[in-house]
C-alpha cells in the first residue's frame, strides 16, 4: 500500500491589492510591481495510522491571511469530512513560514488559498 500526500503549492491569489494594477496619473502610466507571498517552509501533513489502512481520498481547502511581517493566520474553509484529518492538516499548516507579498518592494498584507489532498491507495 502506498501513501500519497499532495499539497497543492500552486497557491491561488485570493485578494491582490487594488494598487497592484497600473495607475494613470496626469496622462502617464505609472505601473506597480506586485509579488505574491512565498511559502519558505511548507511541511506536509501526515495522516494518522488508522487512516492509512484503507484506500481513501480526502481534500480540504485552507485560507492564509499573511501580514506584512510574515506572521499569518490560517483557517480551513472546507473540510475533509473527518475532524481528525482536519486537525492534522490545520496543525501542520500552522508550522508554515512565509515571505510576505511585496508591492513596489515593500511588504504588504495578502491572502492565499490552498487545497490539500490526502490519498491512500
Amino acid at each position: 500500500m502506498r501513501l500519497w500526500y499532495a499539497l497543492l503549492l500552486a497557491l491561488a491569489v485570493i485578494a491582490a491589492p487594488v494598487s497592484a494594477s497600473p495607475l494613470l496619473k496626469g496622462g502617464t502610466t505609472d505601473s506597480s510591481s506586485y509579488e505574491d507571498a512565498l511559502a519558505l517552509e511548507a511541511p506536509q501533513p501526515e495522516l494518522p495510522a488508522e487512516h492509512t489502512e484503507q484506500s481513501c481520498k480526502k481534500s480540504c481547502c485552507a485560507r492564509f491571511t499573511i501580514e506584512s511581517d510574515g506572521k499569518f493566520e490560517v483557517r480551513l474553509v472546507s473540510s475533509t469530512g473527518s475532524q481528525e484529518v482536519d486537525d492534522v492538516a490545520l496543525r501542520t499548516l500552522k508550522k508554515w513560514k512565509f515571505k510576505p507579498a511585496q508591492l513596489n518592494g515593500k511588504p504588504v498584507k495578502s491572502s492565499r488559498k490552498i487545497k490539500i489532498e490526502f490519498e491512500v491507495d
